[in-house]
């Protein structure tokens, strides 16, 4: 992309400083005579010759190259300014006034009177007064029983019981066990044997043409591009390969068995027997004997009597009294004041500032650029 762009600004200068004649056979060497490559062109390209070696030329040129600067404007803005005006207000103020008026209430004077109010008493009268009573009275009797007593009696009672004796026995047997053997085997492989090989991609033909001008150009050839290409070649290969197959054998062993043999032997071991028996014992009886007997006991009984007594009690009596009392009462009396308040009032003003500003300046600059092959396959072709 960077040659491209390189060759195109050739393009664009050599068009700028000669004819386009001129101009489209200094392309046309460029392009084809440039990258080493022997072609012909029409009346406007002359063939070129063998190879040239690279040459180069510094050119000048002329760029247009971006520049910022600033520059000062004047440019119209908004500003607040504080001012300070008046208004009326108007403000309320509770100013109190003493009334006088009548009120009624209702006084009750206590007044006391008598009254006569019958009245009961209980008085106690003690008697004293026989009771009879009955009470129960242990007796205790010693009295003989029988009972049951369980006693232990111990005997030695032999029996017999079986043992087993342990015996050792060895046997023989057969078991198949896996071995790994090692085995060696071929297998196919399949090996690349291939190898680098030059193959010529771009054009290689060579004829006698002639231009549309009447200039024929003789042994007009173009030069084959080349590139490494790797052709394979799959061979099949016999490779021997050690594995490892398992091998089943059979191996004896011996093998130990505990087997068991019964033998009854005799013991003695102690029983205890459950005797029954009859005991004689004593034991005490208590029993209850009901006995009535008398006693004197002090007893209570209450007498109503009817009184008479002068009690004073105590009467409310209302009375209507009225009297005079003061009150105050509040009314609002508006009344005007002047009140200083600030508003913002927005003023244009006039303001320069610095704006960036880019502009194209031109710039001359030296620029390396091939210089074209100027071998011709005629003396009367234009190729200079």
């Amino acid at each position: 992309m960077r040659f491209a762009g390189l060759v195109l600004g050739v393009l664009g200068l050599l068009v700028s400083h000669s004819s386009e004649a001129e101009a489209g056979r200094r392309a046309c060497r460029l392009w084809n005579c440039g990258g080493g490559y022997q072609c012909f062109d029409d009346c406007s390209c002359a063939p070129c010759g063998p190879v040239c070696e690279p040459a180069y030329q510094d050119v000048e040129c002329t760029v247009m190259v971006p520049q910022t600067c600033y520059e000062t404007r004047k440019i119209m803005t908004t500003q607040y300014t504080h001012e300070t005006r008046q208004r009326a207000v108007t403000y309320y103020e509770q100013v109190p006034r003493t009334m006088t008026r009548q009120v009624s209430y209702t006084v009750c004077d206590p007044v006391v009177q008598e009254r006569t109010v019958p009245y009961c008493t209980m008085r106690p009268v003690y008697e004293d007064v026989q009771v009879p009573y009955s009470y129960c009275e242990p007796v205790y009797e010693q009295r003989t029983g029988v009972r049951p007593v369980c006693r232990h009696v111990y005997e030695d009672v032999p029996y017999n019981y079986t043992v087993m004796i342990p015996r050792t026995e060895w046997h023989t047997a057969t078991r198949r066990i896996c071995q790994m053997q090692q085995v060696t085997e071929m297998r196919s492989v399949c090996v690349d044997r291939g190898c680098w090989e030059e193959q010529i991609i771009g054009p290689s033909c060579c004829s006698n043409q002639c231009n549309p001008c009447g200039n024929c150009c003789v042994n007009t050839c173009c030069r084959p591009v080349t590139c490494r290409v790797w052709k394979p070649a799959i061979v099949e290969e016999q490779v021997p390969v050690t594995v490892c197959r398992p091998v089943y054998v059979d191996q004896e062993y011996q093998y130990c068995t505990t087997a068991y043999d019964p033998e009854v032997r005799t013991a003695t071991r102690r029983v205890c027997r459950t005797v029954t028996e009859n005991q004689e014992f004593c034991y005490t009886v208590c029993r209850m004997v009901q006995r009535t007997a008398t006693r004197t006991v002090r007893t209570c009984r209450y007498i109503q009597e009817t009184h008479s007594r002068v009690e004073q009690y105590t009467v409310m009596v209302p009375r209507v009294v009225t009297r005079e009392e003061q009150y105050t009462v509040y009314e609002c009396v508006p009344h005007q004041q002047m009140v200083d308040y600030t508003v913002c009032v927005p003023v244009c003003v006039e303001k320069e500032i610095q704006v960036p500003v880019c502009r194209m300046v031109p710039q001359t600059v030296v620029r390396r650029v091939p210089v074209p092959c100027t071998t011709c396959c005629q003396p009367n072709c234009a190729c200079n």
